[in-house]
């Protein structure tokens, strides 16, 4: 089964952080992650209700970028989508087409959600392995932090929460991954691939791999496909 970590992205509000603390424990997801949160004040505590406890060890950090090494996956989450297929950066799915495409996978995940006036920026957005949005009013689309958590919460719960639910699939780690990504990028190198494309199409590349959620399996089999087809381009090169 994965396992779930809520990560808030610069939070400016105390009574969402605490109203957050209080959802996580109504779907008994035990770790949150605060990067250079507001002041935590009595506000906090007294919307996190029974959810104190959670709330006194959340951990606070300064370095996102550091911060998501510890993930083998990581999810974005925005308030705006598009339907462009070159648009990569933007590109969503729902909770519920999330939850049930990881159901049966193991991993530590992280849930991360931006601030509440504007989100995650395009830097933060690009180390997402995958990202989701929660379907609403195209005349206003930005839920409130803390009911935007329930609602994707709520939606993993479904799927997830069933405790008979088996996991059969290992996942592969966030390192093997970026190393698959790496393989990628050198390919894209030495095939002399326009410079001018080749951040987005790696950004595409990292997408398909975190909607993909490869196994330990795929992933070795994927290495060797990479690793083939560097060494013939050397071969050629040389």
């Amino acid at each position: 089964m994965p396992r779930f970590s809520v990560v808030l992205v610069e939070p400016q509000t105390s009574g969402n952080i605490g109203a957050v603390a209080r959802l996580m424990v109504n779907f008994s997801i035990k770790e949150i992650f605060l990067v250079d949160p507001t002041n935590i004040d009595d506000e906090a505590e007294a919307r996190a209700m029974h959810a104190k406890d959670l709330l006194e060890k959340a951990k606070i950090v300064e370095d996102y970028q550091g911060l998501l090494k510890r993930f083998d996956m990581v999810v974005g989450t925005t308030g705006i989508h598009t339907e462009k297929e070159k648009k990569f950066l933007r590109k969503a799915e729902t909770p519920e087409k999330f939850a049930n495409s990881i159901k049966n996978h193991e991993g530590k995940i992280a849930l991360v959600f931006g601030r509440e006036d504007k989100g995650l920026n395009n830097e933060e957005l690009k180390s997402c392995d995958r990202l989701v949005r929660i379907p609403s009013s195209e005349e206003y689309p930005i839920l409130n932090l803390s009911h935007a958590v329930g609602i994707f919460l709520y939606e993993l719960h479904k799927v997830i929460g069933d405790p008979s639910v088996k996991n059969e699939d290992k996942i592969s780690e966030a390192s093997e991954r970026e190393r698959l990504i790496g393989n990628f990028s050198e390919v894209l190198e030495m095939v002399n691939y326009p410079e001018h494309k080749r951040e987005k199409t790696e950004i595409m590349f990292r997408k398909i791999l975190g909607r993909a959620t490869l196994t330990k399996w795929e992933y070795h089999r994927l290495m060797g496909v990479f690793s083939q087809i560097l060494q013939e381009l050397e071969k050629k090169s040389g």
